[in-house]
């Protein structure tokens, strides 16, 4: 099993989730939660999680992107999956349905959407936490993904950086960010008040924490970026 460690101080944790420092994490329902205070989530996504897998998602790409939310995802499952295989920003995790792994993590700050992850896919560790700072050890995983997460942050390189720690050497990642480019961008940004960023921004970030791009492909304003780490 991925070993688990503070996400406030990276020490390795006991099997009761103890922080050798007095943290203290829990196992909720089946959710691995370690968050130490409710989160501010996003009130439109948690209403629609119940739909998000089966209508908002794939009727949102296809309008915005014209090509189908599955197709993105078995692109990023065919180049990522690995043995040891994680899923930041997961949501009710239908990735999982193309990803080849056998141990697979799923993290949000959802709980309403990890709960459809542990009710739809059983066999997906289900882990509650921040992904600016993952409850990960280093280099723990072959593969990892975050589909349409990264640009959400006021600083996408915090996630960046921390999918590229957790990530072994010649492990494989993909994301999937909106980007500055054409109207349907600059329409989705003011819906979703995010400051819009170009492909190359994340191409160039990704590289600095020795993530090499190996392919992208842009869909209208989203990019699905292919990396390596190195």
């Amino acid at each position: 099993m991925v070993s688990f460690v503070c996400p406030l101080d990276r020490l390795p944790l006991s099997d009761d989730l103890r922080c050798p420092r007095g943290h203290i994490y829990r196992l909720i329902n089946g959710v691995y939660d370690f968050l130490q205070e409710e989160p501010k989530s996003n009130d439109i996504l948690e209403k629609v999680a119940p739909l998000y897998e089966d209508i908002w998602a794939p009727l949102g790409f296809l309008i915005t992107g014209r090509t189908s939310y599955s197709s993105v995802l078995k692109d990023a499952a065919s180049h990522s999956s690995g043995k040891e295989f994680l899923d930041v920003g997961t949501g009710p995790g239908k990735i999982f349905d193309y990803v080849k792994c056998e141990q697979c993590y799923g993290l949000d700050i959802s709980m309403r959407f990890l709960a459809i992850l542990k009710r739809k896919r059983s066999r997906v560790t289900a882990v509650r936490g921040d992904a600016m700072s993952l409850p990960f050890a280093d280099e723990s995983f072959d593969g990892a993904t975050s589909m349409f997460v990264v640009h959400m942050f006021p600083d996408p390189s915090k996630p960046i950086s921390e999918i590229s720690r957790v990530l072994k050497r010649g492990g494989r990642c993909s994301m999937g960010v909106l980007t500055k480019r054409g109207m349907i961008a600059n329409v989705l940004s003011r819906w979703w008040k995010l400051e819009l960023r170009p492909e190359t921004y994340y191409v160039s970030i990704s590289e600095r924490f020795n993530l090499k791009t190996t392919s992208v492909r842009q869909m209208g304003p989203w990019s699905l970026i292919n990396c390596v780490k190195s």
